[in-house]
């Protein structure tokens, strides 16, 4: 029997210093702007003013003259002057792009690239917390943000033109492939934010696998993989569409009411966990508007429980999807508990693959992945209503494994050696 020895194994908590600050975090697929409503700028205002994003990422932005609009009149208005954005770059021809804004009292960007990927390219941006209280010889935490549009359509559809013989499926999984390849190859493996216009059906599809599974491994923040496309089981998820059946389709877009989770956020292990300076703020994530009610209906059909009914207006008619954002915690010093408050016994049965977690107390909700060092996702299993998991998996052979617990929302990561 070869007991598993937990090697500088901690759970980090971000304590409540004053010099703590939260970042709010969001993406949106603001519909071909300014192409035929350049107006929706002041409809983009009224959302900007209720979310107050410190990092905004756009899909779907069609110029340098758009970005400006949103600048002028969308963002610095109303006595705001803190934002500012980067530099547009029109990487996909006539297609349209991404962009960052941001609040520059927060936050710098330090560089900016953009990564070949299938159908669009997928953007990066560097960027670093203004820290007020930065000791000289200390390094500010950087974030790692990369804003994505993938291709559109079911997965199992050809898009023809140009020679393409690709599905969708297989061009989304080609374009994550890229951007997972970009991050191995460029030594990117700490707080990374990967979101947009995802285009992705189900957890099934092998673009979302290779989010989560290859190179570095990405988390959904709310643990929430399964087949989302026209579940009623999802509906407090999706972000598109906007609008239902024969509903003005303002600025153009799709109509059909919220039936799909085609919008997303997914972070890296340290950023669930806060081991490099910037931890997910538990239960922060959101689509905005959603409020689990409107399945297959328009975000402004009736009641909305989530935003006001005047922000509910504005999201149906800025465009067909919702943003969707987070909240990450920066700044102040960290506190560490050591992983054995949670963790009390921690062993694995060489011979008959039982592996023994014994918890500090019952958890609702268990969820438990172990991945290879190289980041490959072997197992992943729930559990409801215990104190410890006791469960068999294949035969792990000697070497170092990663652990990752969620246990009711509190995440544990560890790493492990089989000797």
């Amino acid at each position: 029997m070869f007991r598993i020895v937990i090697t500088s194994v901690f759970l980090v908590f971000l304590s409540s210093f004053s010099a703590q600050e939260n970042l709010k975090v969001m993406f949106y697929n603001i519909l071909k702007f300014p192409q035929s409503a350049p107006d929706r700028a002041d409809t983009l205002k009224n959302i900007i003013q209720h979310t107050q994003p410190d990092i905004l990422v756009v899909n779907e932005l069609l110029s340098s003259f758009g970005a400006n609009l949103v600048m002028t009149k969308a963002l610095n208005v109303d006595g705001v002057t803190y934002y500012s954005q980067a530099v547009f770059q029109d990487a996909n021809g006539t297609d349209t792009d991404n962009h960052l804004f941001y609040n520059a009292n927060k936050l710098g960007l330090k560089e900016q690239s953009n990564i070949n990927a299938n159908t669009r390219a997928i953007s990066e941006y560097v960027m670093y917390y203004k820290n007020p209280n930065l000791e000289p010889t200390d390094d500010t935490t950087f974030l790692y943000v990369y804003g994505c549009h993938l291709k559109a359509g079911d997965a199992d559809d050809v898009s023809t033109g140009g020679g393409n013989t690709l599905t969708n499926g297989e061009r989304r999984a080609a374009a994550t492939q890229s951007l997972k390849n970009y991050l191995s190859n460029n030594g990117r493996t700490k707080n990374i934010i990967v979101g947009g216009d995802m285009n992705i059906y189900s957890n099934t599809e092998t673009c979302y696998s290779n989010l989560l599974n290859t190179g570095t491994p990405l988390f959904d923040p709310i643990n929430q993989a399964g087949t989302w496309h026209n579940s009623f089981n999802y509906r407090g998820l999706h972000t598109q569409s906007t609008r239902a059946v024969g509903d003005q389709l303002y600025g153009g877009g799709s109509g059909g009411g919220l039936d799909d989770r085609f919008d997303m956020i997914l972070v890296s292990n340290d950023i669930m966990n806060g081991t490099s300076g910037a931890k997910y703020l538990t239960n922060s994530y959101r689509a905005v508007g959603q409020d689990g009610n409107k399945f297959n209906d328009a975000v402004n059909d009736g009641f909305n429980s989530d935003v006001p009914q005047d922000v509910a207006n504005s999201l149906f008619y800025m465009s067909d999807h919702l943003p969707v954002m987070l909240q990450v915690q920066v700044g102040g010093p960290l506190s560490i508990q050591r992983e054995e408050e949670l963790i009390l016994n921690f062993n694995y049965n060489s011979t008959n693959g039982l592996l023994n977690i014994e918890l500090d107390k019952e958890y609702r909700n268990l969820d438990l992945n172990i991945y290879s060092i190289s980041g490959q996702l072997l197992t992943s299993k729930k559990y409801q209503n215990s104190n410890s998991i006791v469960d068999y998996f294949n035969t792990m052979s000697r070497g170092i494994y990663l652990v990752n617990i969620i246990a009711d929302e509190i995440p544990v990561s560890a790493k492990i050696s089989v000797n």
